[in-house]
């Protein structure tokens, strides 16, 4: 004899929604209150009750942050004293389960060890937490007394030997010409009105709100000839066009090798948010039988990995135009799955950014035909 049985399970395919860690920051720097305590910042934070009454360097570029991003920035701040080891608090932070998507260091490097010693430490924040992130550093600015400070030309021999010959594809480094253009290029990489893979030179976003225009020692005003050279060494700067009004920035140059892939943050953004969510995914997928070495287990697992790309390519019309996705619309080789062994599965994935022009050159003619 029998009996019926009827028994329902809810199954958890670990298809839901995943944090998101685009647009956060962790900024670090000298402060005066919650000295090596990590703070959760948004726009709306009083910075003076956190930081500091008083003028300082976290302080000026948290502002600046918050101005140039928007009412939904949000992130941490980590005040230290002058001289505290800045590689320490990172660690300190990163043990408080604080996962950024940037870390801004706002005091200036010294040499180029500190430089290196930043991205040793992404990247082995990377192996240890599996947490891609990328560090923006502060240079030093232009020193504009008359009798001790610098020309422009001086200032930038003086600082070039701070990345030369450094490989780093996880650090930029921002002179602070005007004072507070870290925090401003972090706002505008953090604002939600354009992608993570739109570029901090995007015009459209609109001009920069910064400190003042800076001189050097000699009264001379900064000119694009000055960010120029600058940029052409690999750092990172603000830059004018003639007859339009406004500050805008430049490419943030990350310090990858000549000829890299990801010379430029926003190519490695898009490729870090599609690890991040994709490795997610797979973990969901470890002993999952679906996945298996057969036509149909094949075709599951590009369907499920593939699942953030697909994500990341839907674009949205406004009106007659089409703004794009972070990525182009993955074809279909652009997911690859292989079993080595029956126990071990690689997997290749391809993004493709959406290219965007950077020089536009114009020709126009006379046209006399009837």
């Amino acid at each position: 004899m029998a009996q019926g049985k009827v028994s329902v399970t809810a199954i958890n395919t670990g298809s839901g929604a995943l944090k998101e860690v685009e647009r956060s920051a962790l900024f670090i720097g000298v402060g005066v209150h919650n000295i090596g305590q990590v703070v959760a910042i948004n726009a709306q934070s009083d910075f003076e009750d956190l930081i500091s009454e008083q003028d300082s360097p976290l302080k000026s570029q948290l502002s600046a942050w918050v101005r140039n991003g928007d009412d939904l920035v949000s992130g941490w701040a980590m005040p230290l004293n002058t001289g505290d080891n800045i590689l320490a608090a990172i660690d300190q932070a990163m043990d408080l389960d604080v996962s950024p998507e940037m870390i801004v260091v706002t005091t200036p490097v010294t040499g180029k060890a500190e430089v290196e010693a930043y991205q040793a430490k992404a990247l082995e924040i990377m192996s240890k937490y599996a947490r891609r992130i990328r560090i923006l550093v502060a240079a030093p600015g232009c020193d504009a007394d008359e009798a001790t400070g610098q020309t422009w030309a001086e200032h930038r021999e003086a600082i070039q030997s701070l990345i030369d010959g450094v490989v780093g594809d996880r650090v930029a480094v921002i002179p602070l010409l005007f004072g507070d253009e870290l925090g401003g290029v972090t706002g505008r990489l953090c604002k939600r009105s354009v992608t993570i893979a739109d570029s901090p030179m995007r015009v459209q976003t609109g001009a920069l709100s910064l400190m003042s225009l800076p001189s050097d020692k000699s009264g001379a005003p900064l000119t694009n000839a000055v960010t120029a050279a600058l940029d052409s060494l690999r750092f990172s700067c603000t830059q004018f066009y003639t007859d339009l009004d406004g500050i805008y920035f430049g490419d943030v140059n990350m310090l990858d090798a000549e000829g890299g892939d990801f010379q430029k943050i926003e190519h490695g953004r898009i490729v870090d948010k599609a690890a991040r969510q994709v490795r997610i995914r797979a973990i969901y997928q470890i002993k999952n039988r679906r996945l298996n070495n057969s036509p149909t287990g094949i075709a599951y697992g590009k369907r499920v990995l593939g699942q953030p790309l697909r994500e990341m390519a839907k674009s949205m019309n406004i009106g007659s135009d089409k703004f794009p996705g972070e990525i182009r619309e993955p074809k279909d080789d652009a997911i690859s799955l292989t079993f080595m062994t029956p126990t071990r599965l690689n997997v290749i994935m391809k993004v493709q950014p959406v290219d965007s022009p950077q020089e536009i050159l114009v020709g126009i003619m006379l046209d006399r035909e009837e």
